[in-house]
């Protein structure tokens, strides 16, 4: 494969590892501040929304109390042309509804009020604002009674602890509306014109164990994405006393057969994620992927034999920062399970590849993919 086609798979991890980090980094947070506040709190990872004829699937969405809720939609960046940009502003407006949201105990309520968070990326944000902004005013057909609130994020490296960032973007003129919650550390103070638009700082060691638990969001992975969770977190389950032994004796450089199959795998996986959502379609891409870097092989009765060994046990040891090494490893691991796939897949085990892509653009919920705007 050319060097594009591994860039392109490289940048299809990174667009869906940041939004597991973003959404992440909202749970983590939201949980910390409101938990004990508010008793049926609860922060959903993997939405499904009733609106009529519609399932609405945002990233997230957020229950605080009768009086309050949020929805959030992870962006890379918006388009420019000016009819992409109206059909982004219809997406959103479908969530100006009167849309149930699930609490903590296990049920669903309309809040009284619900905003929409819209969380992109870039030095662009601002422009993006405005154009919104001006955009709504001028169509003169959007009246949202929940609120869409422009959150710009950066993934600050240069500070001496790395962190991800999160601003209001001002040129957006809505608000968040929670003021009913009566909490001190509120959405609208923190992120608002009351706390003068102050800097929500996010470290890995507040949202890597939440990543780890849940390490996918709401819209399918890659399957170089989901082959790196399998193989990091998954895969070593299968070992038994002697092979574990055997695999830390040899610093993981042993290979060790791992037999798996599709339904098995995935409902170990939901396990892992306790109650997750995780689909057998997704496994078996991610499976396949591994076929194609020569990791794995699958027979007739679609049953796979997994070269399991160690890649990256030294990755990360030299970062003091906790929370860090988990994700340097996983972001490594991937590195070199694209490298080897460029290097060793065939042309058949290419092309099952597309016609999972095929199979993911006939899904029928109302949803943008992540990273789809240029």
């Amino acid at each position: 494969m050319s060097s594009d086609s591994r860039e392109e798979l490289l940048k299809e991890f990174s667009v869906y590892d940041k939004a597991v980090d973003i959404v992440s980094c909202w749970e983590s947070s939201l949980n910390y501040i409101y938990t004990e506040e508010f008793d049926r709190f609860y922060f959903d990872r993997f939405p499904s929304l009733n609106s009529g004829e519609k399932t609405l699937t945002p990233d997230f969405t957020v229950f605080f109390d009768e009086s309050y809720g949020l929805i959030g939609e992870i962006k890379r960046t918006f388009p420019d042309d000016r009819q992409a940009i109206l059909s982004e502003l219809q997406q959103i407006a479908n969530y100006d509804d009167e849309l149930a949201i699930k609490h903590a105990e296990d049920g669903y309520t309309v809040p009284d009020t619900c905003d929409i968070v819209i969380i992109i990326e870039g030095s662009s944000a601002p422009q993006i604002g405005t154009r919104l902004q001006r955009m709504i005013a001028e169509e003169n057909e959007y009246n949202f009674i929940s609120n869409p609130v422009l959150i710009r994020y950066h993934f600050n490296q240069d500070a001496l602890m790395s962190r991800y960032e999160f601003q209001r973007v001002t040129q957006l003129e809505f608000e968040f509306q929670d003021d009913d919650l009566d909490a001190a550390d509120s959405l609208s103070y923190v992120l608002g014109a009351e706390g003068e638009y102050q800097t929500l700082s996010v470290y890995p060691k507040h949202f890597s164990s939440f990543k780890v638990r849940k390490p996918i969001c709401n819209d399918a992975p890659p399957g170089q994405y989901l082959a790196t969770f399998l193989w990091h977190k998954i895969f070593p389950e299968y070992l038994n006393e002697d092979q574990y032994e055997m695999w830390q004796a040899t610093n993981g450089q042993k290979e060790i057969t791992v037999e798996v199959s599709v339904d098995e795998l995935t409902e170990r996986v939901n396990g892992y994620m306790h109650n997750g959502t995780v689909k057998q379609v997704w496994v078996r891409r991610a499976l396949d992927f591994l076929c194609g870097a020569d990791l794995a092989d699958a027979d007739d009765e679609g049953e796979y034999s997994i070269r399991f060994m160690g890649f990256v046990q030294d990755v990360g040891e030299d970062n003091i920062q906790e929370g860090s090494q988990q994700l340097d490893q996983t972001r490594e691991l991937a590195n070199i399970f694209i490298r080897r796939y460029c290097e060793s897949v065939t042309e058949e085990e290419e092309a099952r590849m597309e016609e999972y892509e095929e199979e993911e653009d006939d899904d029928s919920t109302e949803q943008s993919g992540l990273g789809d705007f240029a």
